[in-house]
């Protein structure tokens, strides 16, 4: 299996862990999925992933920390240091700038198949304000 495949697996894996969250849960996720590419690249990864976390609001439950977990599972292949949402944050936070191109670069990637999986499994579509954002 190549690189691309292995992070379509995964993706989607998660994304049928995620369709066994309440309807409410599983929009607040995929909206988060839908702009957290775009987020990345406009902000780096690095206040990108905080964001996230920030509105988890430290509840394990919160579907935006379901996300980072995803995230994280993807990005231990890149930093073994990775191994869950909060090690995540500080990997990303702490790395040297070849490997948080690396990291940028990986999450941008992974993160293109949680949205497309989000609009194709979860059945999600951007809204308007999303599309301007583009």
């Amino acid at each position: 299996m190549n690189l691309e495949q292995t992070r379509a697996t995964q993706a989607y894996d998660h994304i049928q862990k995620v369709l066994a969250l309440p309807k409410a849960d599983q929009s607040r996720y995929g909206t988060l999925a839908l702009k957290l590419p775009i987020l990345v690249r406009t902000a780096g990864l690095c206040q990108a992933l905080h964001f996230v976390q920030s509105r988890g609001k430290s509840d394990p439950a919160r579907p935006e920390l379901h996300l980072l977990g995803h995230v994280a599972d993807q990005l231990a292949r890149v930093d073994p240091t990775i191994r869950d949402a909060s090690s995540l944050c500080a990997s990303v936070r702490s790395a040297d700038l070849k490997v948080y191109l690396h990291l940028t670069r990986e999450a941008g990637a992974t993160l293109q198949w949680y949205a497309r999986l989000t609009r194709s499994v979860l059945g999600i579509e951007p809204t308007e304000d999303m599309e301007e954002d583009r």
